[in-house]
């Protein structure tokens, strides 16, 4: 009611315009294709990869790990190699 019927006409014309753009970009994508090249790994994703070969490594290579056929679920239905094991953490007093 006290609003400006501006503000709402604004508003819808500029997301009709990013719309727009955002459909010219894919229609542009689309039609060079053939001329996108991969861009080389930078120090982030390079820093993840990494971190990921690791984590796989670690979960693989555990001290506890049980031969895949081996593997019986317990009586809740839980893998022993998927279920978490107490850190010998004591419990802190709430403050």
């Amino acid at each position: 009611m006290y609003e400006h019927p501006y503000l709402a006409y604004a508003v819808t014309e500029s997301q009709q315009a990013e719309i727009q753009q955002a459909a010219d970009r894919r229609r542009f994508l689309i039609e060079h294709a053939d001329q996108i090249v991969p861009r080389a790994a930078g120090p982030l994703r390079r820093l993840g990869q990494r971190m990921l070969r690791v984590a796989r490594s670690a979960r693989g290579t555990s001290t506890g790990r049980v031969s895949s056929g081996s593997r019986t679920p317990d009586a809740a239905g839980h893998n022993p190699i998927d279920r978490p094991s107490a850190a010998g953490c004591e419990p802190a007093p709430a403050r």
